[in-house]
């Protein structure tokens, strides 16, 4: 019988329930203390084959390199095979003209996907909690992504990143941050503190430190739970809905508006494109039409959506195919 460390709170394992323990698993370790409670967690409910994946992302110099580091002794003391990568993704903005922030998003999940299929292992686990949850709902609202863009981090999802289809478990998204903090004390767990989690520059961190503190503020309680009960509800609708949803995006010419921007919208996804809000989304709609005379919209990352003879596809630039050839594969 597999011994299991003893834990602070024996947090939700709902998203476990159809991960068999014997199983080989990815799991994305940047060092913070998120995502170090999570392995240590996973460990102690008998998760012996995971393959912890480190992404310099080139923006935290000497920093980053002791990160990597740091993650690369404490895989090796659990006895988990370690995988490391570097991107330089201010390169990778410039380049592609996404914000530093989407950038490096993209960028770590083309690193899982590489790692995923490479080690024959489709699933990766990730350390986001419920204050990221209600913190991404928040962003995603004020940004205008609809109704099924709100919840968009899930207990369980599928993402296709180059034609690589990567499933996507967040474990701790109903345990909050302080009670994570709880754990590592407990456990007296070693982590790495990123100093960029203070910065006002990031969207997501002024959310976290002004934004909500703001609004706490003025309703004289915490928005928190509220805000993570919101993305639960929207999350519950949206199946309800999805179900509606066509899976060919040329099908949902003659459905209701709503159902048609929610095609889009998966559809978007499933071609990895990032930056998805209100405006791309119609823009994107119009191609539905035939009569509005529009054949081809721009997207991110130097691509544009395309109809053609009634089919919808995404292509590159040419600029941007070139680029990519130069670029090559990576190493891992």
């Amino acid at each position: 019988m597999t011994k299991r460390v003893p834990c602070v709170r024996d947090w939700d394992t709902s998203a476990l329930r159809d991960l068999p323990v014997g199983r080989r698993y990815l799991i994305g370790v940047s060092g913070g203390r998120d995502s170090v409670a999570l392995l240590h967690w996973l460990q102690g409910h008998g998760y012996r084959k995971l393959i912890v994946c480190h992404l310099d992302h080139g923006l935290r110099g000497r920093a980053a390199q002791a990160d990597a580091r740091f993650v690369e002794r404490l895989a090796t003391e659990m006895e988990f095979p370690f995988v490391l990568a570097s991107e330089d993704v201010k390169a990778r903005a410039r380049r592609s003209k996404y914000s530093l922030e989407t950038a490096a998003r993209v960028a770590r999940y083309e690193f899982f996907a590489r790692v995923a299929r490479r080690r024959r292992c489709g699933t990766i686990f990730l350390g986001h909690h419920a204050d990221d949850l209600a913190e991404t709902f928040l962003f995603n609202l004020l940004r205008g992504s609809g109704s099924e863009g709100l919840h968009s981090l899930r207990a369980g999802s599928t993402l296709a990143v180059n034609n690589f289809s990567l499933s996507v478990v967040r474990p701790l998204l109903r345990v909050w941050r302080r009670e994570i903090d709880d754990y590592v004390v407990a456990h007296r767990l070693r982590f790495r503190e990123d100093a960029t989690n203070q910065s006002p520059e990031p969207t997501r961190n002024r959310i976290r430190h002004r934004i909500i503190p703001m609004i706490e503020k003025e309703f004289g309680r915490e928005v928190r739970m509220s805000l993570w009960r919101a993305a639960e509800i929207a999350a519950e609708e949206s199946a309800i809905l999805e179900e509606l949803v066509p899976a060919d995006l040329s099908a949902a010419r003659n459905l209701p508006v709503a159902v048609q921007r929610r095609a889009v919208r998966r559809w978007l996804r499933e071609n990895a494109v990032a930056d998805v809000g209100f405006d791309l989304i119609e823009k994107v709609r119009a191609l539905l039409d035939p009569a509005n005379g529009v054949a081809k919209v721009n997207l991110p990352g130097d691509r544009h959506a395309r109809r053609r003879a009634g089919r919808f596809f995404i292509e590159e630039l040419p600029h941007a195919k070139v680029a990519k050839e130069r670029k090559g594969k990576k190493p891992l």
